[in-house]
């Protein structure tokens, strides 16, 4: 027997007011089937809940105090405007629903390295909350890195901040607000978009910068972490050929997200994108020779020489001296945060991150009392 099913459901939640769902089937079904069939549209009744909304968003600020949102800010130029494109990004995409702009030391200490040594760039510190000034107590952090000329501090909206970009209908989907990893998706879309519109460089929260980016003399590159792996914790991209791959790296995202892998649209994402323009997979290969067009892959000691599993070398006294000592040639140091975020430390202790700290972030060391 010729079964014709015709199902239309209509869902108010969420501002839906019209949403139909038709499925048209001219099958033949057993009354098993039909049965399943039924029992799945009871389902979905039951367990969608309308497109997830953009949670950095849920509380809006309206009383004066918030940040300037990036939008604003006139020292962002789009790429083609300025191929120098001496930009740094950093993302804080912590869900803050207080609206209190807050950042810890070792963020702080990021943020001050990258200023410090990269004068004649501008540094952006990107919130995806609406973050501002409604702490009536003193912010000893924040003042230490206003004292900068050229550390600027903005709010976005992520929605808004995709539009007229590849990924400006794809965020309408949600997909990254259904993340079970949000704040860490977010932060790996959003570097891709600041990279995408402005050029530029984005840094992780948990890098200590030690020379000038400038010092590469290359326009695009990033970091081995591993022998099969480019880590996006840092990446470097101006000028058209930045763009370009920019444009690759974000259509990687539009086309192949997984909101339940960690590391998949972040690192492993940027090693298949370079694993394709360098025409191979071996990253020890795409390190030691000039095969990925316009972009550099620097060494693993440039950037990861102490890896993710050696990461209290940075907090034990016995390892000072030898991690000191591995760090000597360094462009950037990871400190590998989400491994030891727990670990506390006071400003006088005998460690390799406080001896950083000294150098590379004096002004937000002197600011805390506890890292």
């Amino acid at each position: 027997m010729e079964y014709l099913g015709i199902v239309k459901l209509k869902s108010n939640s969420f501002k839906l007011n019209k949403l139909k769902w038709q499925i048209n089937l001219n099958l033949k079904f057993s009354n098993f089937q039909k049965i399943i069939l039924i029992v799945s549209i009871i389902l979905a009744i039951k367990y969608y809940n309308g497109p997830a909304e953009n949670v950095y968003f849920k509380q809006r600020w309206l009383d004066g105090k918030t940040l300037k949102e990036a939008s604003s800010n006139k020292l962002l130029k789009p790429w083609h405007q300025s191929l120098t494109s001496k930009n740094i990004f950093f993302h804080e995409t912590s869900l803050i629903e207080d609206g209190i702009i807050r950042l810890n030391a070792r963020q702080a200490c990021a943020i001050e390295s990258a200023a410090l040594t990269n004068p004649n760039h501008n540094i952006f510190v990107m919130f995806a909350s609406q973050v501002g000034f409604r702490n009536t107590s003193e912010l000893p952090i924040i003042d230490a890195l206003l004292s900068y000329p050229n550390i600027n501090l903005n709010y976005l909206n992520v929605t808004k901040y995709a539009e007229n970009t590849p990924l400006e209908n794809w965020i309408k989907t949600d997909a990254l607000f259904r993340s079970k990893y949000v704040a860490v998706h977010t932060a790996d879309v959003l570097r891709l978009l600041s990279l995408f519109k402005y050029g530029g460089s984005h840094i992780d929260l948990d890098i200590v910068v030690m020379q000038s980016l400038d010092s590469q003399g290359a326009q695009n590159f990033a970091g081995a972490e591993e022998h099969d792996s480019v880590n996006n914790a840092f990446i470097h991209l101006t000028g058209e050929s930045g763009h370009k791959i920019a444009e690759k790296l974000v259509g990687e995202i539009k086309n192949n997200f997984n909101g339940r892998d960690w590391a998949h649209n972040g690192p492993r994402a940027l090693t298949r994108v370079l694993s394709k323009i360098c025409g191979t997979k071996d990253v020890k290969k795409m390190t030691e020779n000039d095969i990925c067009e316009n972009f550099k892959v620097l060494p693993i000691e440039k950037c990861y020489n102490i890896t993710w599993f050696e990461n209290r070398m940075f907090f034990e006294e016995k390892h000072l001296e030898r991690t000191l000592d591995r760090l000597m040639d360094s462009l950037m140091v990871h400190i590998w945060n989400s491994q030891n975020a727990k670990i506390p430390l006071t400003k006088n202790d005998n460690v390799a991150y406080i001896h950083l700290a000294r150098k590379y972030c004096p002004k937000t060391l002197k600011a805390c009392d506890k890292f």
